[in-house]
């Protein structure tokens, strides 16, 4: 998944919306949206909960593209 955010990348790929992957990983949308558009980096804790949600690893979450 090329180009743009790598939440929102695999967010997108698997057709979930912000407001689901909210609830999924129990983190609120605008502070995911945050975390998709570079103005937050978002903890670990966070982004081992985003990877879970979206079945992916961490260090895929944060890979440089």
């Amino acid at each position: 998944m090329r180009g743009g955010n790598p939440v929102a990348a695999f967010r997108n790929h698997l057709g979930i919306t912000l407001r689901d992957l909210s609830k999924r990983t129990g983190v609120a949308a605008s502070y995911l949206s945050e975390i998709e558009r570079g103005l937050k980096p978002g903890s670990a804790a966070t982004l081992s909960r985003i990877a879970h949600a979206l079945g992916t690893t961490i260090d895929a979450l944060v890979a440089e593209p």
